[in-house]
Parts: C-alpha cells; sequence; structure tokens
C-alpha cells in the first residue's frame, strides 16, 4: 500500500527488525539432526476422521516438530529410540508416546471439553490450570476476535466474571475504562497490563495478534507484581509460531456503522410553540423569532451525523524450524466516525522471535504503531442547542454558515465550525523487548529481560478568526491562533529472576527469586501562537501571518508567543520472591512477597512489603472421592494478600511546593511610589514525608469443577476487598495559607461473588457450546477524614453547580444525594397544602420536604442509589455445523442508576435553546397527563434543580455480537492449495433491551462522578463483513 508520509521511519524500523532478526538467528539453525530415526503416522478424531494440522513436537526440544496435513498424515525425524513425542490440537487433549522401536505410530485424539493440563499464563512463570490457586479466567483468540475494535480491551466486556469494561463514548479511538473487582481508589483504577512480560499500554496491540487474555483478578495472584497490580492485572500472550512451514493468514473486514439512537429535537415549529409558551408562562414579550419565524427548519442532528465505516486488515507469517520461532504480523485501522469531522487511523507491527541453542533462549519482541486522531470540532452541546431556524449555509455571511439573527438565541453553527476549526493527535508507540533464559544445571535457570517503551504524543489545534455565531458579523475571535502539544513517555525496564524447578519422591516445588528497577521519564511542552501584538500604546493589533494556508507556529511570524513545558521522572525498584509447593499433585500451596521502593514517596515510607499465601486442594485425587461419578474434577482454593498502590500520587506530592510571581496569590508584594510589583514566594503545600501506600488486601475462596465426562467446566469465587490507607485531601483552615493536603486516611471496602460456567459437546458433525459469567458487587466507604465528609462530583452546570453524585461514609463511592421528585402540581390548592416552594405554580414539580422544615434545600438530599451495577452477567452461544458456525453473545448489568444529564440540559425548559421532542409534551392547562413540568423563562420554581427527576434505572440486556461464518471444506482448500478460507457476517450491538430513556445505558464516569450521561459522543451498532485466508 503506497504511503503518502516519510519512509525514513518506516526504513528505518524495517532494517532493525531484519538486523535484529539476522543476530537473533544466527549460529541457532544448525542445530539439525543429521542421524536418526524416521517416524511417520495418521492423526485421527474418536470417530477415525483425519485431523489436519495438528501438532507434533519433540517433548525435550519443543521447537523441532511437524504439523499433520489434510489427510492426517505426518513425517519427523527423531534422534533416538527414547524420544517422547507431544501430539496436541486445539479442543483434543494432549498424548505423550515414547517411540521405542517404533517407526510408524498412528494416534487418535479424543475431543475434550476441559483440558486441565493446559498451561496458563501467571506472573514470571506458567502453571498447569489444575494447580492454579488463585482467581484467574482466561479468555482466548477465538473469542476476543469476535469482536471487531481498534481497542483490544474491549473485546474483554463480558467475557470474564469481575471484570467490567465500560465503553462511554463511541469516538473513533476512544479507549474503554475496565475495572477488576471494583473501585479501589480515588485515583487510578486501571488494571496492570503485561504484553509478553512486559509492562506495556495494551491499545497499541491488534486484537488479532493475541493469542490468549488471562486476568488475575485477587491479591494472591497479583501481589507478586507489588504496587503495580493493586487494581488487578491482565497478562496478554501474542501469537507465537508454530513449527511446520511458514504460514500466512490475512483477514480484512467492513465495518458499516450507525448510531444505536438518534437524539430526536423539537423541529421549527415545535421550537416555536415550546419558546411561546415558555415566554407566556413567565409573562414576557414574545420575541420576533416566535411571532414571525422564519422559514428554516434544519435538523442539526442529521447535519452533523452520518454513516460511518471502519476498514481493517491484518497480515501474519509465521513458522518455526529446528532452533527458530517467529512471527511477525501487521495491521491496519481506517475509521471514519459517526459524527462529520471525526476519524481515527492505527497501523502497527508486531515481531516475535525466540531462537535455541544449547542452553540458552532468546526471545524477542518488537512492537510499533502510529495513530492518528481527529475528533469533531465543534460543541456536541451547542449541537442540540441551536435553533432549528438557523440555515446551515448563509451566503450574506461572510464565512458561508449561517448563525443568528434579530433576537434568536445565540449558539454556534457545528458545521461551520467543523469546517473551519482543524486539529488532531498523532501517537506513535514502540515497544522493543528482548529476553535470555540460561538452564545453569537442570530445573535451574538464569533469566534476564531488558525492555523500552516509548509513547510520543503531538497535538495540533488551529483556530482562524472565524464567524458562525454571533448576531454581528464581527468575529467571535478577532486573531487566529495555533498551538502544538508535544510530550514523550518512555519506561525503561531491566529484570533478573532466577527460577528453580525440581521434584522429590512426592514433592514438587518450583523457586523463584526476582530483581526489577523501572524509569519512567517524561516531558511535555505546550507553545501556543497568536495572531495579535501590542502596538506603543499596549492595544492588541493584528500580527503579520506569514502564509495563512501554512498554519504553523513560524507562520505567525511578530505574533504573540507563549510557551511551558515540564520534565519530570518516575522511578521503582524492587526485589520479589515466590514458592510453589504441591505433595503428590493433590495440596497445592502458594507463597509470595514484594518489596517495592517508590519515588513518589518520601523517606519515612518510600518502601511498601505486599505478601500473599494461597493453598488448593484436588478433592478428586482422594481415595473417598474415587467411586463417585457427579464430577470429573474438583478443586477448593483459598488465598490472602495485599498490594499497594501509589498511582493516587502525583510525582512530588510529598513536597512542599513554592509558588513564585509578581501578583500577589503567587507571593510578589507591591509598594513603592509610583507602586511597583515584586518578584516573591510563597508556600502552596506542607512538607509530607509520612504518606504511605495505599494497601489492598483481598482474601477470595474458589472452586473450580469439572463434570460430565469434562463437557460442564465451571469456577466460582468470593471475594473481598478492603482498601486502606487512601490518599484524599483533608479540610484545613484557610487561615493556615496553604492548600488541603493530601493524607492517609479513607477506606474502601469491595466484596461479591462470581460464577463461570461452561458446556461443550459434539454429536457427529454438529457441534455447540454454552459459557455465561455472573458477578455481584458491592461497594462501601468505611472511612474518610471524619465522619460527616462528603466529596462531591462535578457540578454539571458550570463545573460549580447541579452536583449529583456524593461520596459519603457507609455508601458507595459516587453515590446519588438528590431531593426527590414527586409529580407536578396541578392546582395553586396543592402548591400551598405542600408549603415549601413558594415560588410554584400549576405545572411545576413538587419535591418532598424530607426534614418538614418548610423549605427544599441541600437538607432535603437522601440517598437515591448508586452508578455501580449491582450485578453484571453474559452469555455466550456457539455451534457448528460441517462448514458452517455460528455465535451470538449477550451482555448485561443491572441494579444501577443514570443520571440523564441529556435531560437536565434538553428538558429544562427555561431558556433560550432547543430541546428534545418530548417537550412537546410539556404540561398545560389542557395537557396536564405528563411528566414533563410546563415551559416557564427562568424556572422560578428550579424545576431543573438536581433532583430524582432526571435520575432513570440503568439496567439492560446488549446482544454484543451475532455472528455467522462459512468455511471452505478441507478437500476444496487442499485443492486450491490453502489451509483456510473463511468468510463471516457479523451484527455488533444491534439490539438493547432497557428502560433508559437516553440514547445508551452504558455510562461510565471517574470515581467521584460516575452514571452522568452527558453529552457522550453517540455510540453505534456494526454490520461486518470479513474474509479469513491462511496458506
Amino acid at each position: 500500500m503506497k504511503q503518502k508520509q516519510s519512509k525514513n521511519p518506516r526504513h528505518t524500523f524495517k532494517g532493525l527488525l531484519l538486523a535484529l532478526f539476522a543476530v537473533v538467528s544466527f549460529g541457532f539453525m544448525t542445530n539439525s539432526y543429521s542421524q536418526g530415526i524416521l517416524i511417520k503416522g495418521t492423526i485421527t478424531d474418536s470417530a477415525g476422521n483425519p485431523v489436519p494440522g495438528a501438532t507434533v513436537v519433540i517433548k525435550s526440544t519443543p521447537t523441532v516438530g511437524t504439523q499433520s496435513d489434510f489427510d492426517g498424515n505426518y513425517f519427523l525425524e527423531v534422534p533416538n529410540s527414547q524420544t517422547i513425542l507431544i501430539y496436541s490440537y486445539l479442543g483434543y487433549s494432549t498424548k505423550e508416546i515414547t517411540v521405542g522401536n517404533q517407526s510408524i505410530i498412528n494416534i487418535s485424539l479424543q475431543e475434550s471439553a476441559e483440558d486441565l493440563d493446559e498451561v496458563v499464563i501467571v506472573g514470571y512463570g506458567t502453571q498447569k490450570k489444575s494447580d492454579v490457586t488463585g482467581a484467574i479466567s482466561s479468555v482466548k483468540s477465538e473469542d476476543l476476535t469476535k469482536v471487531v475494535t481498534t481497542n483490544p480491551v474491549d473485546a474483554l466486556q463480558g467475557r470474564v466474571s469481575g471484570v467490567t469494561v465500560t465503553s462511554s463514548s463511541g469516538s473513533p479511538g476512544a479507549t474503554s475504562d475496565i475495572t477488576i473487582r471494583g473501585i479501589g481508589s480515588f485515583g487510578n483504577n486501571q488494571p496492570l497490563y503485561i504484553v509478553d512480560g512486559v509492562q506495556a499500554d495494551p491499545y497499541f496491540l491488534n486484537t488479532n495478534d493475541i493469542a490468549s487474555i488471562e486476568v488475575l483478578k485477587d491479591a494472591a495472584s497479583g501481589a507478586i507484581y507489588g504496587t503495580r497490580a493493586a487494581n488487578g492485572v491482565i497478562i496478554i500472550t501474542t501469537k507465537k509460531g508454530k513449527v511446520g512451514k511458514t504460514k500466512i493468514e490475512i483477514e480484512s473486514s467492513l465495518s458499516t456503522n450507525t448510531t444505536r439512537e438518534d437524539m430526536k429535537l423539537l423541529d421549527a415549529d415545535g421550537y416555536v410553540s415550546v419558546h411561546k409558551q415558555m415566554y407566556e408562562n413567565a409573562g414576557a414579550n414574545l420575541p420576533q423569532y416566535v411571532q414571525n419565524p422564519p422559514n428554516v427548519n434544519t435538523n442539526w442532528v442529521d447535519e452533523t451525523h452520518r454513516t460511518g465505516q471502519l476498514n481493517l486488515l491484518n497480515v501474519r507469517v509465521s513458522g518455526a524450524s529446528d532452533n527458530i520461532n517467529y512471527s511477525v504480523a501487521g495491521s491496519y485501522a481506517d475509521e471514519k466516525g459517526i459524527l462529520i469531522g471525526s476519524g481515527f487511523s492505527k497501523k502497527g507491527i508486531n515481531a516475535n522471535i525466540a531462537s535455541t541453542k544449547g542452553k540458552l533462549k532468546i526471545n524477542t519482541s518488537l512492537n510499533y504503531s502510529e495513530t492518528k486522531q481527529e475528533d469533531y470540532k465543534f460543541s456536541l452541546r451547542e449541537t442540540y442547542f441551536i435553533s432549528p431556524l438557523i440555515p446551515v449555509l448563509d451566503a450574506s455571511k461572510p464565512s458561508g454558515y449561517g448563525y443568528r439573527s434579530g433576537d434568536l438565541p445565540d449558539h454556534r453553527n457545528p458545521v461551520g465550525e467543523d469546517a473551519i476549526i482543524d486539529g488532531y493527535t498523532k501517537m506513535k508507540y514502540f515497544l522493543g523487548n528482548v529476553g535470555f533464559n540460561y538452564e545453569i544445571i537442570e530445573g535451574l535457570h538464569a533469566n534476564a529481560n531488558f525492555s523500552l517503551s516509548n509513547r510520543d504524543n503531538y497535538t495540533y489545534a488551529f483556530h482562524p478568526p472565524f464567524q458562525v455565531r454571533d448576531i454581528d458579523d464581527n468575529p467571535q475571535n478577532e486573531y487566529a491562533f495555533v498551538s502544538e502539544y508535544n510530550s514523550q513517555f518512555r519506561r525503561i525496564n531491566q529484570e533478573y529472576t532466577l527460577n528453580y524447578q525440581f521434584e522429590v519422591a512426592k514433592h514438587s516445588i518450583n523457586l523463584l527469586a526476582g530483581y526489577q528497577r523501572i524509569s519512567e521519564p517524561f516531558k511535555e511542552t505546550y507553545v501556543q501562537a497568536e495572531g495579535f501584538k501590542f502596538d506603543e500604546n499596549g492595544d492588541k493589533i493584528p500580527a503579520t501571518i506569514l502564509d495563512p494556508s501554512f498554519n504553523t507556529l513560524n507562520a505567525f511570524g511578530d505574533g504573540t508567543y507563549s510557551a511551558e513545558g515540564t520534565n519530570t521522572e518516575y522511578a521503582l525498584v524492587s526485589q520479589f520472591g515466590r514458592v510453589n509447593y504441591a505433595y503428590n499433585d493433590r495440596y497445592l500451596f502458594q507463597a509470595s512477597v514484594r518489596r517495592d521502593g517508590s519515588s513518589r514517596f518520601g523517606k519515612n515510607n518510600q518502601y511498601g512489603v505486599f505478601p500473599s499465601l494461597a493453598a488448593g486442594w484436588k478433592i478428586t485425587d482422594e481415595d473417598f472421592m474415587k467411586d463417585q461419578t457427579i464430577f470429573n474434577f474438583l478443586k477448593l482454593r483459598y488465598s490472602w494478600g495485599q498490594a499497594g498502590n501509589d498511582s493516587a500520587l502525583g510525582y512530588f506530592d510529598y513536597i512542599a511546593l513554592i509558588s513564585q510571581g509578581k501578583d500577589r496569590s503567587n507571593g510578589g508584594y507591591v509598594f513603592g511610589n509610583p507602586q511597583t510589583s515584586y518578584l516573591g514566594s510563597i508556600a502552596r503545600d506542607l512538607q509530607n514525608d509520612d504518606l504511605q501506600w495505599e494497601t489492598n488486601t483481598s482474601s477470595n475462596f474458589g472452586i473450580d469443577f469439572a463434570s460430565l465426562g469434562n463437557k460442564l467446566k465451571g469456577a466460582i469465587n468470593y471475594y473481598k476487598t478492603t482498601t486502606q490507607d487512601l490518599l484524599i485531601t483533608k479540610e484545613v483552615s484557610p487561615s493556615s495559607g496553604v492548600s488541603n493536603p493530601t493524607v492517609n486516611v479513607g477506606e474502601f471496602e469491595n466484596n461479591g461473588l462470581e460464577l463461570e460456567l461452561g458446556y461443550v459437546n459434539k454429536e457427529g458433525e454438529f457441534g455447540y457450546s454454552v459459557f455465561g459469567t455472573f458477578t455481584t458487587i458491592n461497594s462501601e466507604v468505611t472511612k474518610l477524614s471524619n465522619a460527616d465528609q462528603k466529596l462531591y462530583g462535578i457540578g454539571l452546570l458550570f463545573g460549580s453547580d447541579h452536583f449529583v453524585n456524593q461520596t459519603q461514609v457507609g455508601y458507595e463511592p459516587g453515590a446519588y444525594f438528590l431531593p426527590v421528585a414527586d409529580g407536578i402540581f396541578q392546582t395553586q390548592a396543592e402548591i400551598d397544602s405542600h408549603g415549601a416552594q413558594p415560588d410554584a405554580a400549576p405545572g411545576d414539580i413538587r419535591f418532598v420536604d424530607q426534614n418538614g422544615d418548610g423549605k427544599i434545600d441541600a437538607k432535603d438530599e437522601t440517598y437515591q442509589g448508586t452508578a455501580i451495577p449491582k450485578y453484571e452477567y453474559s452469555m455466550s452461544l456457539s455451534a457448528d455445523y460441517k462448514n458452517f458456525d455460528f455465535n451470538i453473545f449477550f451482555q448485561g448489568v443491572g441494579g444501577n442508576k443514570i443520571y440523564n444529564g441529556n435531560d437536565f440540559r434538553l428538558l429544562s425548559l427555561d431558556t433560550g435553546r432547543n430541546f428534545r421532542a418530548e417537550a412537546a409534551n410539556a404540561w398545560t392547562t389542557s395537557n396536564t397527563n405528563t411528566n414533563i413540568p410546563r415551559a416557564v423563562l427562568g424556572d422560578p420554581n428550579r424545576n431543573s434543580r438536581a433532583s430524582t427527576r432526571f435520575l432513570e434505572d440503568g439496567d439492560y440486556l446488549r446482544i454484543k455480537t451475532i455472528q455467522i461464518g462459512y468455511s471452505l471444506s478441507s478437500n476444496v482448500l487442499e485443492s486450491l492449495e490453502l489451509d483456510k478460507f473463511r468468510v463471516y457476517l457479523t451484527g455488533q450491538d444491534l439490539f438493547t433491551f432497557t428502560n433508559y430513556s437516553g440514547l445508551d445505558p452504558e455510562v461510565g464516569g471517574n470515581v467521584l462522578s460516575r452514571g452522568i450521561d452527558n453529552n457522550l459522543y453517540p455510540k453505534y451498532k456494526s454490520i461486518i463483513f470479513g474474509v479469513q485466508l491462511a496458506f
């Protein structure tokens, strides 16, 4: 594909990749078996049908092997008769065979719904699934790729119990909010992401490059990562090459995206009618636009919304020979957003190379991606507010775009803003990792791992002097301006471990010790140039813009420039160790400890120690369980652990900051005649070397089971997590002269039940499976700086009024505390009887006077629920018959509330804006059977105050994906010399069942302000057609 951008960076990276490949590979491809035994045979399933693509490897040298052909046949040369061969294929039980004196070995693989010997990735190693003692859930590639997205985290939604994924925006390239087992901090609640053993951002990845994801949910599983694991750990393993011939895989898909639901606004007639009521009910004179409205009827939603599109292309080349394993994948995504002016593009490469020579193994991975994100340039709120009486285009205006005239309300033309304003964000991400593993003696391995990640961000914005709003033709922005923001974040990681695994009789022991050092330098700069300068009188005059069509910083010539920037660094030093012990492969024990030192703390508490313990018991291995027929596998497990968290702190929060300036707010002072300002200093904060780690203590009791011949499998977990020493601000007297300090005083508690249950079966050519999850979540703030402290969320009215969320002891973080709206006053007699709303009139909202003091105020606010769902659930149904496959996936939540911030703005019938279409049903003397109050200018009764009027149930059930696919048969593939050819059609987010009246019930937010649906980029539904090809 031809690229218009500079080729140098691409060629540099390509050269680096090829050079590294050559260096790592050199000398490792000569260890082939020159003399040995030739083994051949056929691999079939239990019905005698050939199994093409099954893997055969030598156990002692797993990089040496082959794959069966279309007829299930294979050939492999082995070194001697003591060689053990491993036969495996996805969905079948693995078999091990010693060669002996055989030259022909035919194998029949048995279908397996649950392979208990499946290996899962854990911190700094792997474990058999049957040996895991913590709460770990796995998601495989085939489930992840059913969701078509540019963000791999989105694919986890509903796939893992206890994991909440919330996508609040449909903006191209938007990231999702993910929490594991609830909220654990007022700061960062995002989990730690480990990609191929290295901490990394997951968003650079392509979903098709991922082989599996393991989610470490309890503290015992994640404690080995220390402070970084306080919010859980997500381990991502990318695809590697398999023994056999070089394999090329290609997938291409095209998505057509439309809004799930459009905002319905008043048309011109409805707008004039409601505004007429609004003025008449206030006793005000009707404006001219109501008396003589222009002959214009603009649907601004239609003008700013469009059909979106997403194109994805993925190509992967992989394979393995005797001593080298490789996989190189490239991806490209191009998305046109459903709002005009918005879009996203992403291109990347992911390479994994593993080499072996003797006792030394080298693993190298390189990842590089570039993204460009273009946001819509207009205000979505203004799009909803602007009058339908204003045309999109107006040739009589200097800009060519319509804006208000006469006494029409003052709002910006969103189409004009999108056309005139320019802006975008570019990001470049690189992750390089090289790891060395040397076997000192049998079972003792020394590991060294080095990685570098680098993220460069660049944001550009240009605003010309333009006019899309005011009544006259004077520009809103008299002078143009351009700005550029640059930032660079690096993570330099070095890690050393020793791992010793050995067995003595019935005792199996695995010891791990390690040291890690992480350095994270960060720098940023912001520069702005404005198109004015000052004359000799100090007045602004236009500057000389060298080239108005070339909008760069230096094009502003002698304009006014401003700049600022920061340069800082974070460091973490850690020592850690872990012991895994199993007796008779039946009784399992694990203990770990990690000591972290963070640069975010002062000298008194710079280091934290975080231990964990876990145990498991395979009950079905006991003699007293041999005769029972209910369980094929049953394991009990318990874990306890602690993890620290320093992410709620800034880089230097423990240091007393000092501000300097000539103004008094920054310590400046004035004296003399004439008075002159002089530079001064003022202390902003107090030194606090006693700040300490937030500590997350978690206990987990779990049951793993399999039944019905391993066709039914499941896991049940009950967890309780307490986060202590939460970092929050504490109020101090204004006379202290310093800002409110950050202290360790808060405490959270989360608990819940998790269930994962699956059933897999195959009858002849028909196979089917069911998998479901169910999670309960209970969150409570158990301590703040004092029992009466209230932490408020964001005010919806200019950030300083209309507060919806409060955090108080005894309730969920960010809970709703609101006055209760209790219907509409129908008569003056009802108002007089109520007695607490003297400014009300018939048609106004009646509010409950909770304390009976004769007025409605903050004392009447009561607890009204939470935005945090009480439970979440999902179900996946899959089936395949001959060459057809089908899947449908449901996901939902319940027990939560949503505050409809759009209704607060668009059904507050009190000012000059457009409203939701439902405003046509506002209360009048002839329309009293309604829940929408009267329209009245100024809102004397404060009908639009924060209250339960805008609070709704947030329960929903969504059909996330429906997919049907067709694959060519093996006979046809063989004639075409292909390994795979599949086409599929997917519907994504097509149907949502909810009582919520807003655009979409999936609403996120931060810890203090959750569940507010307010001017969010609309989310979309998709129809996707895709093709998968392999050869």
